[in-house]
């Protein structure tokens, strides 16, 4: 059984404090026996048929772990933030390299941890999408800008960098998530990550195998990288406490996290946050339907257990019949079944009686469950104690019976995706589209939080008038797959919930660094 230790200071802790894995497979299949297991192994005994239950065991800091990793981060960062954005830039080329290099190995332990492989390879894309070559020479070039020369005066704008980060991804993705976090080293920051204290693995190999490695390579001091693991509440007690720390960034549902942010505003800590999203998606009548029901289609990845996919679509009430039944169809052939299986999409559900409370809310408004909602096991069966549901999908007739819906107004982080057709009434001096496309707006921009929006439309002047008039949301794609990845854009960031008050597409090189305007006269 292989062990993963913690990472301070540039060497492996084994703490000796142990937590143990098991295949999400043998979860799944057999939950009562891997149970067991895991119970005998805390006790410190080795039953028989552990390695085929158990993939690995894990290492939790101790009392003290998380301060080591405070002061050697800190320690780092006053040699690291001398290093040139060109030294900088080589490590996150470096990162990029090793990312390639570790694929298949990052992959399976994404689907060990429970994620289907279908899953687990868009994850990787948007991984490597990140840490491309372009978008990182980009990224450098902003740090840096000659902004003028008048009158033998030299004016630049630089960013300098924060000092350390903390990094706390979500349970849910917290590899794919965690990630953009070393952005931070190329504005010259230190880095401490905690992951998720039941489902480790990926990151702990990301930041050591990947991330740590490419920052040695170069020469990066001890320190700059620190893997930790522990209870959250007291780490980040101490992380808001501390007078070395500089920045939280932080993963996690938007009432827990708005509040992680004002402690930290409060403590004199920079809080940037990955929250909650709700994402929403815009068909035009002239949309390319198949495009377009494919990139809501994508809105069951995970069960809908993931923040950026589509989680509503919304309809011209002209191609909406056609729309529907496309959709539908497709949504029936989405498959339960075991993460290893190459052909599952769908995982098991973690908030099924929030799914039951919201479908029942919106079919008591006037909402049409057209298909799924059904409890299965991993097997598709109909199981009343199956942990998977069946792909919902809701016809919801008319905009405004929409805003008073729970899974119209709120995250749906469960299977439940609704329809909604939109449809013009009566309006003096306006035509119909016009209507149509001022009731779609209204929504999208009334929508409380704001991660990505998408529109699938191909008049070029109704384009423009989406692109002029959608406010809300960290990235808006237009034609385009609607958790897809582009350069020089961030996968990340939001407004309202999602992001907070100073929510926004989120560049961590930029949040992580502070601009200073510099003069140099004089020079001969």
């Amino acid at each position: 059984m292989e062990t993963y230790k913690l990472l301070v200071n540039g060497r492996d802790i084994d703490t000796g404090c142990y937590e143990y894995f098991p295949y999400a497979d043998k979860t799944v299949t057999d939950l009562h026996e891997t149970l067991r297991i895991l119970r005998e192994l805390h006790a410190g005994r080795i039953p028989s048929r552990s390695d085929e239950f158990v993939f690995a065991r894990y290492c939790v800091g101790k009392e003290d772990t998380n301060q080591e990793a405070i002061s050697a981060a800190y320690e780092a960062y006053k040699r690291f933030r001398h290093f040139p954005p060109s030294r900088r830039l080589k490590i996150m080329n470096e990162v990029h390299r090793l990312l390639l290099a570790h694929k298949e190995e990052l992959i399976n332990l994404m689907v060990i941890e429970g994620h289907p492989r279908r899953l687990s390879e868009w994850e990787f894309i948007g991984m490597e999408a990140v840490f491309q070559a372009e978008t990182m020479s980009f990224y450098k070039s902003e740090l840096v800008r000659n902004v003028g020369d008048e009158n033998g005066e030299l004016r630049y704008c630089v960013r300098k960098a924060d000092g350390v980060i903390c990094v706390s991804p979500p349970k849910n993705a917290p590899a794919s998530n965690s990630i953009i976090g070393a952005h931070a080293l190329l504005g010259g920051n230190t880095i401490i990550v905690k992951p998720p204290l039941h489902a480790p693995l990926s990151t702990i190999f990301l930041w050591r195998d990947i991330i740590h490695e490419a920052a040695r390579r170069h020469g990066a001091p001890d320190g700059t990288i620190n893997i930790i693991l522990g209870n959250s509440k007291v780490i980040t007690d101490e992380w808001l406490s501390s007078p070395y720390i500089s920045d939280l960034l932080f993963f996690g549902d938007s009432h827990q996290g708005l509040d992680i942010g004002l402690r930290a505003f409060q403590a004199g800590k920079k809080p940037i946050l990955e929250l909650s999203g709700n994402d929403m998606l815009i068909v035009w009548k002239d949309a390319d339907l198949e495009g377009a029901v494919s990139s809501l289609l994508d809105g069951f990845l995970g069960s809908t257990q993931i923040c950026m996919v589509p989680k509503k679509g919304l309809i011209h009430e002209d191609v909406y019949e056609e729309f529907e039944s496309r959709f539908v169809k497709r949504a029936g052939s989405l498959t339960v079944g075991l993460p290893s299986n190459p052909d599952t999409c769908l995982t098991p559900v973690a908030k099924i009686p929030e799914f039951c409370e919201a479908l029942e809310d919106a079919r008591r408004k006037g909402a049409v469950l057209l298909c799924g909602g059904e409890r299965v096991n991993h097997r598709g069966e109909p199981d009343e104690k199956g942990t998977f549901i069946t792909p919902a999908v809701l016809r919801i007739r008319d905009i405004d019976q929409a805003r008073s819906m729970k899974c119209v107004q709120e995250e749906n982080f469960f299977p439940l995706l609704p329809l909604i057709r939109v449809s013009a009434p009566a309006v003096p001096g306006e035509s119909k589209d016009e209507v149509i496309f001022s009731r779609m707006v209204d929504l999208v921009n009334s929508n409380p939080y704001g991660l990505r929006v998408s529109a699938w439309v191909r008049s070029r002047p109704t384009i423009y008038k989406f692109v002029k008039q959608i406010q809300t949301g960290g990235l808006l794609r237009i034609n385009a797959r609607h958790v897809g990845f582009s350069g020089c854009l961030s996968s990340h960031g939001g407004t309202g919930r999602t992001g907070g008050p100073y929510g926004e597409m989120n560049y961590v090189w930029q949040k992580t660094t502070h601009l200073q305007g510099i003069t140099v006269a004089g020079l001969t």
